[in-house]
């Protein structure tokens, strides 16, 4: 008996072979929508990670500086408001920087440190700036600015002798107590917490106080004694020789003593008036920290929308107004002094591209309000 092998050359038939493709196409197609899905995923997690990173800083620095407003000023003589240079067509301003430019718009070009009675100009703990911003959206309309002022009690300023070089307080010598202090005071011209330019100084005599800034970088030495200019004309306004009061010559030297010497009953504090505003100017709408007459440093990037309330209280307790200036346009003008609660409506920030196959950006809105314990502090008890 023989045995054959047989070997069939016949192979899949047409249906089969469509069988076949139908299926590993759907296996395919599976895979790549989960792939796909699972992209999306992890873009929308790490996007929402970072802007909640993001966010949160931005919101902590911000916060942090509206819960001080107006600290070192409650328990002064100054608590309703520092006076300013008033009686020239000059007046004191924020939102610029020591090259000259302002950054907020119409808020820069008339008194934005609210006139009192007299016409006299005052700087407040919190000065608000209601629809100062670029507007980001048509619906939304335009965005807010923020001043916050306290001073400085890191930065032992107040702790040198006080010595005028000119009538008109153009130039003022910072010297080192004979009987040196401990801690020791900083260095006048240290680069880390020093005096810079565009820096405000407040002097105190007695009960009167007057507000200069720096307008030249502090010369470099080793002390004890330090040169710094207060040149008149400032670019914030701060320095004007001409005014009638609120400057050096007429709130301070002619009332504390001679030029030339250190004055025993003179001290000087550095001033933080720090304002916050969107720049759309940039790349992407970034949110700016202006210290002073400092230059401008960016907070956080695709912040798309800044906006804030207050309410202001009269001294019994009552709630005079919740609005967006404070009062100030009221028919019955309210004074930034009243404001003992600042409301962060909006700070809402983007995420920095639309992820693949998603309709627009990931965004994250903080809200938050902020009691100003320092608005509110009065003391009571010499």
């Amino acid at each position: 008996m023989r045995c054959t092998l047989r070997t069939s050359s016949q192979g899949f038939s047409l249906i089969e072979m469509l069988i076949a493709l139908m299926l590993g196409a759907f296996v395919l197609g599976v895979a790549v929508q989960l792939f796909t899905n699972a992209s999306q995923v992890t873009w929308i997690v790490s996007q929402r990670a970072e802007l909640q990173q993001d966010a949160r800083a931005s919101f902590n620095i911000l916060t942090k500086d509206i819960s001080l407003a107006n600290a070192g000023l409650s328990d002064s003589p100054f608590y309703s408001g520092v006076g300013l240079a008033t009686g020239t067509a000059n007046k004191p301003t924020f939102g610029c920087d020591y090259t000259g430019t302002c950054h907020l718009g119409a808020l820069n070009t008339g008194s934005v440190l609210y006139p009192v009675s007299g016409g006299v100009n005052y700087l407040f703990g919190i000065v608000p700036g209601w629809q100062t911003g670029p507007t980001l959206s048509a619906t939304a309309g335009p965005t807010d600015a923020i001043t916050i002022v306290y001073l400085d009690r890191d930065f032992l300023l107040n702790q040198y002798r006080v010595r005028f070089d000119d009538i008109n307080g153009n130039s003022v010598t910072f010297g080192m107590p004979v009987v040196v202090p401990n801690p020791v005071p900083q260095a006048v011209n240290n680069s880390a917490v020093g005096l810079q330019r565009g820096d405000l100084v407040l002097f105190q005599s007695g009960t009167s106080g007057a507000i200069a800034e720096v307008t030249a970088p502090v010369p470099a030495g080793g002390g004890p004694n330090y040169q710094v200019a207060f040149a008149n004309g400032s670019p914030l306004g701060f320095n004007q020789n001409a005014a009638t009061s609120g400057n050096l010559q007429t709130t301070i030297i002619q009332n504390a003593g001679n030029v030339g010497v250190f004055m025993p009953n003179t001290t000087a504090t550095r001033v933080w008036a720090i304002t916050y505003y969107i720049d759309n100017t940039r790349p992407t709408p970034t949110l700016m920290r202006l210290v002073n007459g400092r230059l401008p440093v960016p907070v956080a990037e695709n912040v798309t929308d800044l906006r804030f309330t207050y309410n202001t209280y009269d001294a019994t307790g009552n709630l005079l107004n919740n609005s967006g200036d404070g009062g100030l346009s009221s028919a019955t003008p309210v004074m930034p002094s009243a404001i003992r609660t600042i409301n962060l409506v909006h700070l809402t920030v983007r995420g920095q591209s639309r992820g693949v196959g998603l309709n627009g950006y990931q965004a994250v809105d903080l809200h938050s309000s902020i009691s100003a314990r320092n608005m509110g502090f009065i003391n009571r008890y010499n």
